[in-house]
């Protein structure tokens, strides 16, 4: 059976399933941070000191009284952590031992954090993971 539990419809950026779940998800969590009194931005670009320019993140709260700080950006990422085929032959969509979202923020924060630092803004990866646990 294709993708019996759903995991590859959740996440994968070919069709507009994954990126209405993700665009879902940041609405939610910018409308979590207003509700707490927080003012936010949504898909703002930020002007960092990287090459690559303009770091665009999904939900930027401004002011968020971080020390050294000024601001705080997340970045939402829908991710399943079951192996697919591809990856090791014989184990379609079993789950992945490790701590694979931890794997996955390191990855972001790597990519990310240093960059807003430059311009006194904090970054966080928002990872949820859409694997669904079956015996």
């Amino acid at each position: 059976m294709l993708d019996q539990y759903g995991d590859h419809v959740l996440t994968c950026k070919k069709h507009t399933g994954a990126i209405a779940g993700h665009d879902h998800v940041m609405n939610v969590s910018a409308q979590l941070a207003r509700n707490s009194g927080l003012r936010v931005r949504i898909n703002c670009k930020v002007a960092t000191t990287a090459a690559d320019s303009n770091k665009q993140g999904d939900v930027q709260a401004i002011e968020i009284g971080i020390p050294g700080c000024d601001d705080l950006v997340w970045d939402v990422s829908l991710i399943c952590d079951r192996i697919s085929s591809r990856m090791q032959h014989g184990l379609n969509c079993k789950l992945q031992l490790g701590d694979y979202l931890n794997a996955r923020a390191c990855i972001k924060i790597n990519r990310y954090r240093r960059d807003y630092a430059a311009k006194n803004i904090a970054f966080a990866p928002a990872l949820i993971d859409v694997a669904l646990i079956t015996s």
